[in-house]
């Protein structure tokens, strides 16, 4: 506890020039009421010589006072200033005012009987007790003080940090409301319609279709047809494209390759049946003819099948059966 660095405030210069000037009014006044050094007490207002000398003491101990905390003042960087420091600082202090009174005592004033060691003994004993009355009122107003600054900065603090979590709140509120609102525009570009458009060999846009309303894409010679529902029919549209470049086009949409010369939108799939061997797509239009697979494609179709039926419901169960013709 006593080897703990005392508080800056202690030494800095506005602490210092209120305790001086405290100490010198309380001393004055209470060496006027009450006579501390009682074995040889000059002091007086009365006798002119008396209170010359009176007031040089005085003088003389403030500048001892002034001196003392200049210098603790300055060293204050250089050595760091704990309890027990201070405590010895501020009894050497003390001993020097007190061995200044003993000498103006015994050096003009000298009484039979009056010694050196009785002099200075209740010199540093009386000089203890009226420098620690207001050294103690202005340390417990300076600590209460500084207490009050510290609850202030802490209830700034507070205050600072309720208000981070104030903006901190309505950040996650709105994030979290730009999030839902994300989600939400998602899931309605999910349920939009989602439009195809088709190329031709010459980079020119020749149909944009629905995916929903898509069926199939069947490749013949140079030529696509591709196969849609328009007014509740299937309507068919020839485009002058390679099948790989349609395919391409096709990307991060339903429509797979199921054959050499077929792509498929999943989604229109109802089942996958065998004959002879040999499997077929029937989608879910009975006036579609049945769509060759491909035992090479087989295992990606049925796979992307599976991963429709489990993603959002699909509205078109889809099973594998065995035709048994």
């Amino acid at each position: 506890m006593i080897s703990r660095e005392i508080p800056k405030y202690l030494v800095s210069r506005r602490y210092i020039s209120v305790m001086i000037s405290f100490i010198v009014v309380f001393s004055i006044l209470f060496m006027l009421v009450y006579e501390p050094f009682s074995l040889a007490v000059w002091f007086s207002t009365n006798d002119t010589l008396r209170f010359s000398i009176t007031i040089l003491f005085y003088v003389a101990a403030i500048v001892i006072l002034i001196i003392s905390r200049s210098t603790m003042y300055a060293l204050q960087d250089r050595y760091i200033m704990t309890i027990t420091r201070y405590l010895w600082w501020l009894m050497c202090e003390n001993l020097a005012i007190s061995l200044l009174y003993t000498v103006i005592t015994l050096s003009l004033f000298p009484e039979p009987g009056v010694t050196f060691p009785s002099v200075g003994i209740r010199a540093l004993f009386c000089v203890t007790l009226i420098l620690a009355i207001p050294n103690g009122l202005i340390l417990f107003y300076a600590a209460y003080h500084a207490k009050c600054e510290e609850f202030e900065a802490a209830s700034y603090q507070l205050q600072k940090a309720r208000e981070e979590c104030r903006r901190l709140e309505l950040m996650t509120k709105h994030e979290k409301q730009r999030r839902e609102e994300a989600v939400a525009q998602a899931a309605a570009d999910e349920r939009s319609p989602r439009m195809i458009k088709l190329y031709d060999n010459s980079g020119t846009l020749r149909l944009t279709i629905n995916e929903e309303s898509l069926y199939y894409l069947e490749s013949e010679d140079n030529y696509i047809k591709v196969h849609y529902k328009h007014n509740d029919k299937i309507a068919t549209y020839m485009l002058r494209c390679r099948t790989k470049s349609v395919e391409e086009s096709l990307q991060g949409t339903s429509l797979r390759r199921c054959h050499r010369s077929f792509i498929v939108n999943i989604n229109k799939i109802r089942f996958v049946s065998e004959e002879h061997r040999l499997h077929f797509i029937n989608l879910d239009d009975d006036s579609i003819r049945r769509i060759p697979l491909s035992k090479s494609y087989y295992d990606a179709i049925l796979s992307s099948l599976n991963v429709t039926q489990r993603s959002a419901a699909s509205q078109h169960p889809v099973e594998e059966v065995a035709d048994a013709e």
